[in-house]
């Protein structure tokens, strides 16, 4: 036997597969991490793409509004980003007192003081303002509707920032085709109808639009660059993380023509090709923070779904340290079968909702095994089955007389491709 190992929490999985089955690793591409941090964003800012330098962009008497990406998604790195940001921008002749930061947490829940300090670190929290985008708020900006129909509702204090930086991370998305970019507006601090409008665009979408690296005709990915647009974001800094949570991709400048060149990053170190889809796929998604909780690591469960053939297993490993998720996305389970959680996504669509019918549509085709922290009812409410260890499902899983197995450590970032 040959000993593996993915990352769950802050420790590893350890498990054994049986020499007489054959193991493939879909790990990411090659690639070079960017050696210095603040050296490679500097250098993004004064050289950014489809936008004058960072400093020509900024000035004294600005007022500026920095977007942030929450709790969920730390790998981002916001603590080394936004501290430089802020030093350019005084750089710049902007002061600390003219600057605020939002974090986009879309439909989230409210984040704590201590998620704040996660996200930025102590020093932006005693150098400028932050702030929790609210979805419900009173007082969001009514644009009116996108030419798809969606409602255009809008953070305030974000539309009306004299100037407005995004920031965040690029990956693939199961619905948006890419993370990041436009995202940090919709959904980001958008509205909750603009959210559940826009998500919805997926249920009317034809074969091939909408899906990981899906862009061009993607009906959700136009929508939301529309209102994006509304919103004039004046310069954008992206990264691209592996799986060592180093930046091997860093982009700046205009928020569309930036956030497309970082989409090739992401397909040159994590498309990665396949021969055959596996009798059983092992999917980590890359351990803390990427495994926070059940609904993030549906996205893992998303990409090991290309990797398993129908009628095979998907193993998934996800710590779940905060707990499966909204109970939004729990109680879409009750309807039970795909095409009656599909019916009742047309009458109210939800994003939670959208979310649990991809995992239902996989749970049609194959058993999913869960490896987490999660009561063992929790997970069979989601129609998977608990094991308490890798080894334990994959003595389950398994066939008899062998077969291929596929490793995913990083389930979260790697996209197999069917050659």
């Amino acid at each position: 036997m040959t000993m593996y190992s993915v990352h769950y929490g802050k420790r590893e999985e350890v498990f054994e597969i049986p020499a007489d089955y054959r193991v493939n690793i879909i790990g990411s591409n090659p690639t070079r991490p960017v050696a210095d941090m603040k050296a490679g964003v500097l250098a993004a800012l004064a050289a950014p793409v489809g936008s004058p330098p960072f400093r020509q962009v900024f000035g004294p008497g600005d007022k500026v509004v920095i977007v942030v990406s929450d709790v969920t998604r730390l790998w981002v790195r916001s603590d080394v980003l936004v501290p430089i940001l802020l030093d350019e921008l005084n750089a710049a002749g902007v002061p600390d007192a003219d600057v605020a930061v939002v974090f986009a947490t879309g439909d989230h829940r409210s984040q704590t003081v201590e998620e704040h300090r996660l996200i930025v670190g102590d020093e932006v929290l005693r150098r400028v303002r932050v702030y929790d985008h609210d979805c419900q708020a009173a007082d969001l900006v009514d644009l009116g509707r996108s030419r798809r129909g969606t409602a255009i509702l809008l953070n305030r204090m974000v539309y009306e920032a004299p100037k407005l930086i995004l920031t965040g991370g690029i990956s693939y998305h199961l619905l948006a085709g890419f993370g990041g970019g436009r995202k940090s507006v919709a959904p980001g601090v958008a509205g909750y109808a603009t959210i559940q409008e826009n998500h919805g665009l997926a249920l009317k979408a034809g074969p091939g639009e909408i899906g990981a690296g899906v862009t061009a005709g993607n009906p959700v990915a136009e929508d939301m660059d529309e209102i994006c647009a509304l919103a004039a974001p004046d310069f954008l800094l992206n990264v691209v993380v592996n799986e060592n949570k180093d930046f091997i991709g860093i982009v700046a400048g205009h928020w569309r023509e930036a956030h497309a060149a970082g989409t090739k990053v992401v397909e040159e170190a994590f498309a990665v090709p396949i021969r055959e889809r596996a009798d059983v796929v092992v999917a980590s998604c890359g351990g803390y923070p990427k495994d926070i909780q059940l609904y993030q690591s549906i996205k893992a469960l998303d990409n090991a779904d290309y990797a398993a053939k129908d009628g095979g297993a998907i193993i998934l490993v996800s710590e779940c340290f905060d707990g499966p998720g909204p109970e939004a996305f729990l109680s879409w389970f009750r309807h039970g079968t795909y095409a009656a959680m599909s019916a009742a996504l047309h009458e109210n669509f939800t994003m939670p909702g959208f979310v649990a019918l991809r995992t239902r549509q996989i749970l049609e085709s194959k058993t999913v095994y869960l490896v987490s922290g999660l009561a063992a009812e929790t997970a069979a409410r989601v129609g998977m089955k608990p094991a308490a260890s890798v080894a334990a499902a994959l003595a389950e899983a398994l066939p008899a007389g062998g077969g291929l197995v596929h490793v995913m450590p990083h389930g979260t970032l790697t996209f197999p491709q069917l050659e």
